[in-house]
C-alpha cells in the first residue's frame, strides 16, 4: 500500500500528490491528511508519499514500521530575497526543514532537471517526474462562449507573483480598453497585495473583465473557461527558473494559447509566444484570432508529446513503489 499524506495547505502539491496516486493503476492507495499510529498500524503501507515536508513524527513512525518515504518536491526550498514569503522562510528556518526531508527520503521525485540538479547534492537517488494533467473532471476543458468581440486576457495564481504581475503593469496601461477584457483568478480579499496585483492587471479596475476569488484545488480550474489567451509574466531568478511549466500545462490542456516571459521554466515550449521585451506583451496581444488557434494548436500537441499524465505516472509508480 502506498500512503499519500496531504498537507492541507499544500497547493498544486495536492495534485502532484493526490491525483496521480488516485489514477495509478494496480496499486492499493490511501489518502489521508491525518495520518496517526494507530492507522500505520491498521495500514501498514509498504511507502508514504508527500510534498515537500511534513510534521517530523513521519520520521519516526517509519522506525517502527520501516516504509519507504518518497518525498516530492516542486519548488526550491531557498525563496528570493523579492519573494513576499522570504522572511516568514527564513525566521521559521524552512530551508532547513525542506534539505533535512530531501535528505532522509528514500527516493525524491521531482519536476524538471534543473531542480533534479540542486536535489541530487543533498540525495542522490532523485527522479524527474514532469507535471502532467489527466483527464479528469477536477480539469473540465469547457470553454465559457466570448459574446464579445474582446479578447479575454487570462491569468490564475497565488498572491506569491505579486512581483511577477507587477511586469504587467506598463504593457496593460497601453491595451485597448475596447479590445480586451482582463480576468485574473486566485484573488483573496483583505490583502493589500492582492489589490495591488488587481490593479496592475486591471490598470485600476479601469479594463473590464472578472476578479475571481480563489477556489479549491478541486475548483480552480474552471476558471480557464473564462480565457481566450493566458499570460504567464515570471520575473528571471533562480527561485522562478526552478519552477515547472504547469501554468503552460493548464493553458495547453484546455487548448488556450499562452503568452510567457522568455525565462525558465517556461523556455523551449512550441506554441509559446515569447516576451523577451516589455514591448513585447502587446505586440502578442493584438495578434489575431488565427494566429492565436495556431499556437494554441501547437502547444496542446506539445504537451500531450512530452507530458502525457499516463506515461509520466508509471515513471512516478516505478519509482515510489
Amino acid at each position: 500500500m502506498i500512503f499519500g499524506l496531504i498537507n492541507k495547505n499544500s497547493g498544486p502539491g495536492f495534485h502532484r500528490i493526490h491525483m496521480p496516486l488516485l489514477l495509478m493503476p494496480d496499486t492499493d492507495v490511501f489518502i489521508t491528511n491525518g495520518a496517526n499510529e494507530a492507522l500505520f498500524e491498521e495500514k501498514k503501507p509498504a511507502t508514504v508519499y508527500y510534498n515537500r515536508i511534513i510534521s517530523d513524527d513521519i520520521l519516526s513512525l517509519q522506525s517502527r514500521y520501516h516504509f519507504k518515504i518518497a518525498v516530492d518536491i516542486d519548488d526550491y526550498w531557498e525563496l528570493d530575497p523579492s519573494h513576499i514569503l522570504y522572511d516568514y522562510h527564513m525566521a521559521n528556518r524552512m530551508p532547513e526543514q525542506h534539505i533535512k526531508h530531501i535528505r532522509l527520503a528514500d527516493v525524491v521525485t521531482t519536476t524538471h532537471e534543473r531542480l533534479a540538479e540542486e536535489i541530487y547534492k543533498i540525495n542522490r537517488n532523485v527522479v524527474v517526474v514532469p507535471n502532467a494533467i489527466p483527464t479528469h473532471t477536477y480539469f473540465p476543458r469547457f470553454r465559457m462562449p466570448n459574446r464579445t468581440l474582446k479578447t479575454r486576457v487570462f491569468w490564475q495564481g497565488s498572491v506569491t507573483h505579486g512581483r511577477d504581475i507587477e511586469l504587467l503593469h506598463g504593457p496593460f496601461k497601453k491595451l485597448d480598453r475596447n479590445k480586451f477584457l482582463t480576468i485574473i483568478a486566485g484573488y483573496m480579499p483583505n490583502e493589500p497585495e492582492w489589490d495591488r496585483m488587481v490593479s496592475f492587471f486591471t490598470r485600476g479596475l479601469t479594463i473590464k473583465g472578472m476578479v475571481l476569488n480563489g477556489a479549491p484545488v478541486t475548483e480552480y480550474y474552471k476558471n480557464y473557461c473564462y480565457a481566450d489567451v493566458c499570460v504567464c509574466p515570471l520575473r528571471d531568478n533562480k527561485f522562478n527558473a526552478m519552477k515547472s511549466n504547469l501554468k503552460v500545462l493548464e493553458a495547453a490542456h484546455i487548448g488556450l494559447p499562452v503568452i510567457a516571459s522568455n525565462v525558465h521554466p517556461y523556455k523551449n515550449i512550441d506554441g509559446v509566444m515569447y516576451v523577451n521585451k516589455q514591448s513585447d506583451w502587446n505586440m502578442w496581444l493584438n495578434e489575431s484570432k488565427a494566429f492565436y488557434n495556431n499556437s494554441a494548436v501547437l502547444l496542446k500537441k506539445w504537451a500531450k508529446e512530452n507530458h502525457d499524465f499516463e506515461t509520466i505516472n508509471e515513471i512516478r509508480k516505478q519509482a515510489i513503489v
